[in-house]
Formats: structure tokens, C-alpha cells, sequence
């Protein structure tokens, strides 16, 4: 005769109708929770159509960034609550991976040369977090901004009239010498008319 399991009760437990009962209702539960959570809507790299998947805090699933905090703040580092247990022992292992990171990139950064510090500095300047059509945008801005302010810091060039042009200016010049003229007889007639009144 074998030797009875210890897991002998709890195997009948398991086979009882009792807990295929609470199994069925329990599932039944799981299924309409999961049935009536918002959707991740992410377009499925299989065939385009939207992603099914529950979506998490942010609006999509953990296959399409649901696990990336959303906003600006993305790659900021989230800790999590240390008000349980299982939050603190997280908020540890996130705290030592992070200390690990800083210690690498440290030793990573002393071992550089100057250029190639140079380089990684100006790449990191010109590669800042976020949407990459965001810096684009912000590129175009400071181009077209640097275009405006050598364009204003310009002489304008030197223009070299033509014999028309030249007539032209000096008949200008000569009217606006005659309407002035004009003007001043006028205001004298008129003051003398004034006075003999």
C-alpha cells in the first residue's frame, strides 16, 4: 500500500464540488473585471488592428508602455509606496540598482578621454529625454532663431544706383525742396493776411 500524501485533505478539498464552486464564481468575477477594464487600444504590430490587453494607469497595456510613467516626467525615476512590505523591499532594490548605475557611469565618465567626454557631453545636450519630434521642433526653432539674428546683425549691402535711378532720386529731392517752399509761402500770406485783418 503507497503512503499517503500529506496533501491527501487538501486534495479532496480540491475535488469537492464545494470548491469548484468557489473556483467557478471566483473565475466568473476575474473574467467580467477583466472584460470591463479600458483597453490599451495600441495598434498590434501582427495585423494593425487595436491591442485587446487591459490597459495599466497611463492608458496601455505593459506590452505597449504601460509600464512607462506618462507625461514629461517618463524617465524620471518612480519609486514606489513604502507604506507595505513588499512597496519597501522595491523601494530598496530600486534604491541599490540605482547607486549600481551611478557607480558605473561614474567609473565610465573617469575613464573617458577629454575628446571623448567632449562628445559625449554634446551628444547628451543635443539628445535630451523625450518625444524625438519634440527636439526636432525645438532644433528647427533654434536654427531659424540663430538664421534671424545673424540676418539682423547684417549691414545691409551696399546698392549701386543706375543713371534712371539717379534722376528719379534727384527729381524727388527737388520737389520735396519746392513743396517746402510752397509750404513756407503759404504760412507767410497767411500770417500777413492775419496781421492786416
Amino acid at each position: 500500500m503507497a503512503p499517503r500524501s500529506r496533501t491527501a485533505r487538501l486534495d479532496r478539498w480540491r475535488k469537492s464540488s464545494a470548491f469548484r464552486q468557489i473556483a467557478r464564481k471566483s473565475a466568473k468575477a476575474n473574467i467580467a473585471t477583466f472584460k470591463a477594464a479600458p483597453r490599451c487600444g495600441a495598434a498590434r504590430k501582427r495585423d494593425g488592428a487595436p491591442c485587446c490587453n487591459p490597459a495599466m494607469k497611463n492608458g496601455r497595456c505593459g506590452l505597449h508602455g504601460g509600464k512607462t510613467p506618462s507625461g514629461r516626467q517618463w524617465h524620471v525615476l518612480q519609486l514606489p509606496d513604502c507604506s507595505t512590505p513588499a512597496g519597501e523591499a522595491k523601494f530598496n532594490r530600486k534604491l541599490r540598482d540605482q547607486k549600481r548605475y551611478a557607480a558605473r557611469r561614474a567609473a565610465r565618465l573617469a575613464a573617458m578621454t577629454p575628446d571623448q567626454r567632449a562628445k559625449h557631453e554634446a551628444w547628451h545636450r543635443t539628445h535630451r529625454p523625450g518625444a524625438g519630434a519634440a527636439r526636432s521642433a525645438e532644433r528647427e526653432r533654434a536654427r531659424q532663431s540663430a538664421d534671424a539674428r545673424r540676418l539682423i546683425a547684417e549691414q545691409p549691402p551696399e546698392v549701386l544706383l543706375g543713371a534712371e535711378e539717379m534722376r528719379i532720386r534727384e527729381a524727388l529731392a527737388a520737389a520735396k525742396a519746392e513743396l517746402a517752399r510752397l509750404e513756407v509761402r503759404s504760412k507767410l500770406k497767411s500770417d500777413n493776411s492775419e496781421v492786416f485783418e
